[in-house]
């Protein structure tokens, strides 16, 4: 303590006694020592101030050193651990960003992939059904490839376009050299099946575009639409081979240019039925797709032949002198809205094969189905709006390489390279379309009779790659804005601490004042024997507050109290006393029955234990009924209701604590049987409540405390000793309190009257707290049956309520007294 380091360099007089050099000690003659130490007071008291002042000095200047190194090590340690702590938020924050961004690239590049895939499985399926109802057709009417014609053929097919997601689809069947003039002439008698097609086409499409509200191209087959200028005069006319009825029917299978192909060069597959059919209707009937321009000159008939499995052509582009065949055609197809999106998109041929029969181990090759597809159909509609700025790269076997931006549900095309960032290249998610269609292939996906895609010829593979973009979507300035709050955190912190340390050293001086002067004040007071006595049981008090053994508030807190404002009576303390009239209160005695009989023969660490663990519960239950407790007395616990803070359901709160602490009681006993004995168990608590005026204050002095007085007080002890163990015993004026509350369930009347000492006889109750009672809200005076003396006396009681105005009373935080047994 520091007066007791103080107290070392101070005699009983006041001047200094280790630290006074010997040489001023002796040489109190001269004339320094004469002005300093003469016999007058002013001299002395000036002397006593100096050596106070040297002695604080002193004390200080030892641990300056030490204060001096530890706060620079604190503010080393604050400054390291600042940069450490905001380099550390900056990466973790940016890691996370880089994380988000690529797990979210991830799952839209997954997305991307698998949508990919699963819509050429689709497309496959789709184009099966169409192939299969040529197949079965031909058998159910008995007729013979090539000589089959699907009725519905348009019907059929837009549905097939639509789950495909194909412009166009062209049945082809094949022809060879032996059944060439038969298929020229079976093709000539059943051309017309063309027109119809056609009228159905534009029907169907005219119904569709009237229900969506729209005006589109090609729907009038009597109109002169440019469908019908865009394709007229496909041929020569001079061609002997081309009709001349307006039909531009060319009588042979002829090449791209319109000429005949040479016989012995087949087999051969003529267009013959198609879907959508664009205004150019029978011209494009028997020309050979076998030698078709958008092949690009591979040699896919061929391969077919060999291996009849599904086969994707090269990606083509239209070329200018063709863009208005494909507008026409985009201008008839489902696509039709959006002919500029695709007009200019690469897009490739889908050659299906279809076979006679129905049988996959005896059937073979009788004709293909084909389609034409954009590519950009599979990367649009598929990624949600977040999803920015992502490269899709398609290449096939034939060396081609084009490539897509899509942002969201719209993809843009690139070009014919590959445009994705090198930066991203680690990044990529891959997909081999083949492969991926294999591998999926189950029979959730895949039909009976739907045609393998060709494993080698035609392979496409998809690479998906981020950009800065798509980063951009996840990077915020979250990290930058992380750090500096963290950082301005830290330089707050670090001025708090300077200016902290800085009123600490000057309260550290204020102290070490006032500690010199109460160091001259205990020597005047007490012998030395006793400063150290008291010094030393200060020392073991901190060390027991250090480690929260002990809770003790000081008592200069009580001593402190330098006024009193009115209480409920309305009249200001005398004489600056601190005490105040309570008009309205219940007092509590809570006596643990039993106890001096039992504590015989157990250690006072267990009778300790066992007071302080029922106390500590009392007082835990006081607190959260709002009850205030006085003191304990060895085993008693005295508590009130009404004061400080004045509460008129005084009498019910109380009796809802007492009940609250006999339950626990019950608890506490059987829970400490096994450690402090089984006649542990046998204890119980003794409860007396009494209701009226008290007079609450504290009388100065050594060891003073908040005190009750008063005959409210008196008349609660008497009824606690007259109450039974494990019981409530209330007075009659607590039971009309209760009463008036509409409480009167709870009261039980004693049937013989209590004799106590200095009051005579007495009717008093037991309480019995209901399970089912309220913990709250306004009762009525009336609630319950009751004598009309009882009503109305409580109610003349209820009539003036008067509000306790005492700022300055007494709490829960006032100093504990020391239990003596």
């Amino acid at each position: 303590m520091m007066e007791e380091a103080l107290s070392k360099t101070l005699s009983s007089d006041g001047n200094m006694k280790e630290d006074v050099p010997k040489d001023e000690e002796s040489h109190d003659g001269d004339s320094a020592g004469e002005s300093r130490m003469t016999g007058t007071g002013h001299g002395v008291e000036a002397e006593q101030q100096r050596l106070r002042k040297e002695a604080a000095q002193n004390l200080a200047a030892s641990e300056t050193k030490t204060v001096c190194m530890l706060r620079f090590l604190v503010m080393a340690l604050l400054v390291t651990g600042t940069t450490v702590v905001l380099v550390g938020v900056y990466l973790f924050s940016s890691q996370a960003e880089q994380k988000d961004f690529e797990d979210g690239f991830n799952i839209h590049a997954s997305q991307l992939i698998e949508s990919f895939g699963f819509a050429v499985e689709r497309k496959m399926v789709a184009i099966g059904v169409l192939a299969t109802s040529l197949t079965s057709y031909a058998q159910a009417t008995g007729a013979e490839f090539p000589f089959v014609t699907l009725p519905d053929f348009a019907a059929r097919g837009a549905d097939i376009r639509v789950l495909a997601g194909v412009v166009g689809m062209h049945y082809c069947p094949m022809v060879t050299d032996e059944k060439r003039l038969k298929w020229e002439e079976y093709a000539f008698m059943h051309r017309f099946q063309i027109n119809e097609n056609f009228a159905q086409d534009n029907f169907l499409r005219e119904e569709q575009d009237d229900y969506f509200d729209s005006i589109l191209y090609g729907t009038n087959i009597s109109g002169d639409n440019p469908n019908r200028r865009l394709q007229k005069g496909g041929g020569p006319e001079d061609n002997p081979n081309i009709l001349k009825d307006g039909t531009g029917f060319n009588l042979r299978i002829h090449n791209p240019t319109g000429q005949p192909e040479i016989n012995g060069t087949g087999p051969y597959f003529p267009s013959w039925q198609r879907t959508p059919v664009s205004a150019g209707l029978q011209r494009g009937i028997n020309l050979n797709l076998a030698k078709a321009n958008p092949y690009g000159g591979i040699d896919l008939v061929g391969e077919l032949l060999k291996n009849p499995k599904i086969i994707i052509s090269r990606m083509a582009v239209p070329v200018p002198k063709f863009i208005q065949v494909f507008t026409a055609n985009l201008r008839v197809s489902q696509y039709r809205k959006r002919v500029d999106t695709y007009l200019e998109d690469p897009f490739a041929f889908f050659a299906y094969p279809v076979f006679d029969s129905l049988n996959v181990t005896t059937r073979s090759l009788a004709g293909m189905i084909n389609s034409n597809l954009y590519w950009r159909v599979y990367f649009q509609d598929v990624l949600p709006s977040n999803a920015q700025g992502i490269i899709a790269v398609l290449s096939n076997s034939y060396n081609q390489t084009f490539s897509y931006r899509i942002d969201g549900q719209s993809a843009v095309l690139l070009g014919p390279e590959d445009f994705h960032d090198p930066h991203y290249s680690d990044m990529v998610v891959s997909l081999d379309v083949t492969s991926f269609v294999k591998q999926k292939a189950n029979p959730e996906t895949r039909a009976y009779l739907t045609a393998p895609l060709h494993e080698t010829f035609g392979r496409y593979t998809l690479k998906v790659y981020p950009t800065d973009s798509t980063k951009d979507e996840y990077t915020t300035s979250n990290p930058v804005l992380y750090t500096v709050v963290v950082g301005c955190i830290f330089a707050i912190t670090a001025l708090v601490f300077v200016l902290f340390d800085t009123w600490v050293e000057k309260r550290q001086r204020i102290v070490l004042n006032r500690a010199v002067e109460s160091g001259a004040i205990v020597n005047e007071l007490f012998p030395e024997e006793v400063q150290h006595r008291m010094y030393e049981d200060d020392r073991k008090l901190e060390d027991k507050k250090a480690s929260g053994g002990v809770w003790r508030t000081s008592p200069n807190q009580a001593h402190g109290l330098e006024s009193v404002g009115a209480g409920e009576s309305g009249l200001a303390s005398s004489g600056g006393q601190i005490a105040d009239e309570y008009k309205n209160c219940t007092v509590i005695f809570s006596d643990l029955a039993g106890f001096t009989a039992r504590q015989t023969g157990h250690c006072p660490s267990e009778v300790f234990e066992l007071l302080e663990t029922i106390y500590k519960a009392i007082d835990s239950i006081a607190l959260r009924r709002k009850v205030f407790k006085v003191e304990t007395i060895g085993d008693c616990w005295l508590g009130v209701c009404g004061l400080p803070q004045a509460n008129p359901k005084h009498a019910m709160v109380m009796a809802r604590f007492a009940a609250d602490c006999q339950k626990k009681m019950q608890e506490l006993v059987v829970s400490l049987s096994d450690r402090l004995g089984s006649d542990t168990e046998s204890l119980r608590l003794r409860t007396g409540l009494h209701s009226g005026s008290v007079t609450a204050g504290v009388l100065r002095g050594q060891k003073s405390r908040f005190q009750l007085f008063g005959d409210t007080v008196n008349t609660a002890s008497r009824i606690e000793t007259t109450g039974q163990k494990g019981r409530i015993h209330a007075s009659q004026t607590t039971a009309d309190e209760l009463i008036a509350f509409g409480k009167r369930s709870w009261l039980i009347a004693r049937s013989d009257k209590v004799v106590a000492k200095g009051k005579g006889e007495m009717q008093t109750y037991w309480i019995e707290v209901s399970s089912d009672a309220k913990s709250s809200g306004t009762m009525s005076i009336f609630d319950g049956e009751g004598s009309d003396s009882l009503r109305n006396g409580a109610a003349q009681k209820r009539n003036v309520i008067v509000t306790a105005e005492n700022s300055n009373a007494h709490n829960d935080n006032e100093e504990i007294p020391d239990i003596s047994v």
